[in-house]
Order: structure tokens, then C-alpha cells, then sequence
């Protein structure tokens, strides 16, 4: 089969704030291949940013104008296109591939696109993440970790962003990193429905059956299950949340790629950084456990137990706090970080902040 499609569709995509480069391997041609016919790859091209209606989208393809309505709502449906429902009808717009149609292809996910993904992943975060003064996601603490701290803002407190208004409704989907490892018969022992959403994309979730509603207690029972099971939230970069992922680093791309880096911490959008009291500290490693990076290193200080007094490395410390309700001498803490986080007001903002900062390094580089 000629490619020429595919490859203009994946230049589309990678025309969205979050991108989609090629890869060395052509795994994000092959994965394209298994989530959209020619003609649908056609259609994805002439739906842009905007939200418009199938019958406008329609208008701009070369094709018999109810076919084209159709196969809109149809690829809407399958996780191809977003569609948000109103009373005046149904609206749709391109979404970025992650953070977006490939979490909602979430239930297509076979061995093969579990193998594809890993490429995928490592070019968005080679062109995409690194150094990019923007990013899609940040780290919100735990809230038992900064619960009581008069400088957190709002949407550092997990409960308070998840639950501010205007966010219902709530759903929940299996984590599509944990879904990749199963396929790939990998051991996976933390929880599968974990991809917090909320709002318009909660209301796409049920319609899609892509995940299941939650009501408002269950949603802090399902945070509290992920605080349990060592899960790091990751929420949209901004005030107003849309998608909060709750990571680990036994299966999730997101720290498979962040551990590559010599300095994790220079590499999230983050508050707080734990620290340990050294004159506190057991040596009891229980803390070493909770976290994810690999920020809790031991000294040559000698503590109880026959142990050493551990420290926090600040260039790996992502600030998830998961570390401080685990330590049995109530050593460590949350320190804001030398400088906050410029957080966007809602995802608008910061798609548009990714956008512009795209923009001026294609200009730099063509200069170059």
C-alpha cells in the first residue's frame, strides 16, 4: 500500500500543539495503518483546532457529502476525532495523538501497537518534552504530602483541582501503558483504571465506551487507591484539569523516558521538592520504596538499624510527595522549589503556549 496518505496524515498530526515526529523505524506510519482506513486518514486531514460541525468538515472534502457526514461521526466514535455534544449538536476537532486519539484507541491497543508505541514515545519525547519550556503535563503531590502548607496554590491540592468547578462530569479508563505491558504478557501489579478525565472528555469517554462515569466520592476513592498503589498524578499542565495520568515506573512510558534523563527534575513541570532530615532519618529505606525516579539515595552517615540516613537527590526529585506519608519518623517534607511553575489557566492556554514555542524554534532553525 502507497504510504503518501499516511505520511501527509502524520505531518498533519504533528502540525497539533503536542506533535507526532517521524520516527527512524516508521512505527508512527505503522501505527496510523491500524487505526485509520485511506479514507478516513483523508477526512482526519480536513478537520483542524477548531471545533466545526460534520456538515462544515463535509463541505471541504471531495467526496459525496452524507458519506463524508457519516464517516465523521463514525471516526468520532472510534477515537479518530474528538466530538463534543451540545444542544445545538455535535461539534468536532483534531486532537493531539498523545494526551488524545491514542489513549482513546485505548481498547484497539494490541501487541503490535504496544511494540510501536515504544518509538513513538521516545521521538515525542526527544522532539516534544525535552527542553520544551511547555509541556502537556506537571506533577500535582499527593495531598497528604503538602496538606497544611499556607503557600500551595489550588490546583497543587490533588482534591481541590480534581473537584473544582466546572469539571463533572468524571470518568475512568484503563491506563493504556499498563494495557501495552499486558499485551506484551509483562507483569503489571498496580491498578489498570487509573486515566483520570474530566469535563467534555469525561462525557466522550462514556459516550465512546472508552471508560465508565465515576460520581464525586468515587472519584476520591479511586484517587486514594492510586496514593496507595504508589501512582504519581500527572495532571494537564494547567489550573482547569482535563486528563490527570497516574504513573509508576514498573510500566508507564512516561517514566521510562524521564528516567533517560541525568536530571528528571529539570525535565517536569513541578512545585515542591522533597527533603529529609538527616537527624530524623532511620535509615529504614521504606521511603526508597515509595518513590518512582530513583531519588532516594543513602549516605555514608550511619543511622538505626545498622542502615545509613538517606538524602534526596534534587536533579531526580519530581516533587510527587509519595515519599513523605511512607516515612515511619515523619523525616521528610515538601519545599517549594526555588521557582513555581508558570501554570496556564485552562488546556487553551497551554496548547497555544506549545504551539507559539513550536513556531519560534522551526524559525530558529531555519535561520541556523
Amino acid at each position: 500500500m502507497d504510504d503518501t496518505i499516511y505520511t501527509r496524515l502524520r505531518e498533519h498530526i504533528d502540525s497539533m500543539p503536542a506533535g507526532y515526529p517521524a520516527t527512524a523505524s516508521g512505527a508512527e506510519i505503522k501505527m496510523l495503518k491500524k487505526f485509520y482506513t485511506p479514507l478516513q486518514a483523508r477526512i482526519a486531514m480536513a478537520v483542524g483546532l477548531v471545533p466545526e460541525t460534520a456538515e462544515t468538515i463535509a463541505q471541504r472534502l471531495d467526496m459525496e457529502h452524507a458519506e463524508a457526514v457519516k464517516e465523521i461521526h463514525a471516526m468520532a466514535s472510534q477515537g479518530s476525532l474528538f466530538r463534543i455534544t451540545t444542544p445545538k449538536g455535535a461539534f468536532f476537532r483534531h486532537p493531539n495523538f498523545i494526551m488524545g486519539l491514542y489513549e482513546w484507541h485505548v481498547h484497539a491497543v494490541d501487541r503490535e501497537v504496544a511494540e510501536l508505541a515504544d518509538d513513538i514515545y521516545e521521538g515525542l519525547f526527544e522532539h516534544h518534552w525535552k527542553k520544551r519550556k511547555t509541556k502537556q503535563l506537571r506533577v500535582v503531590p499527593v495531598e497528604t504530602s503538602v496538606s497544611g502548607k499556607d503557600t500551595v496554590k489550588s490546583y497543587d491540592m490533588i482534591r481541590n483541582l480534581v473537584k473544582g468547578p466546572g469539571n463533572g462530569p468524571y470518568a475512568v479508563a484503563p491506563c493504556i501503558c499498563r494495557v501495552e505491558q499486558t499485551k506484551k504478557e509483562n507483569p503489571v501489579t498496580r491498578p489498570m483504571e487509573t486515566c483520570l478525565v474530566f469535563g467534555l472528555v469525561a462525557q466522550y469517554y462514556v459516550e465512546n465506551g472508552i471508560g465508565r462515569s465515576l460520581t464525586q466520592d468515587q472519584l476520591m476513592e479511586k484517587i486514594d487507591e492510586c496514593e496507595a498503589a504508589c501512582l504519581v498524578p500527572f495532571s494537564t499542565n494547567s489550573k482547569e484539569i482535563v486528563n490527570m495520568c497516574m504513573c509508576d515506573n514498573e510500566s508507564c512510558q512516561l517514566f521510562k523516558n524521564l528516567g533517560k534523563f541525568p536530571k528528571p527534575a529539570q525535565e517536569v513541570h513541578a512545585a515542591f521538592h522533597a527533603v529529609i532530615d538527616g537527624t530524623a532519618c532511620s535509615g529504614c529505606k521504606k521511603c526508597t520504596k515509595k518513590c518512582q525516579i530513583d531519588a532516594i539515595l543513602a549516605t555514608d552517615i550511619p543511622a538505626q538499624k545498622k542502615t545509613f540516613v538517606h538524602q534526596v537527590d534534587r536533579d531526580r526529585c519530581i516533587g510527587c510527595g509519595l515519599c513523605v506519608g511512607g516515612c515511619p519518623e515523619h523525616a521528610i517534607s515538601m519545599v517549594e522549589n526555588d521557582v513555581f511553575p508558570d501554570v496556564p489557566d485552562n488546556a487553551m492556554e497551554m496548547s497555544v503556549r506549545m504551539a507559539k514555542e513550536r513556531m519560534a524554534l522551526a524559525e530558529h532553525k531555519s535561520r541556523a
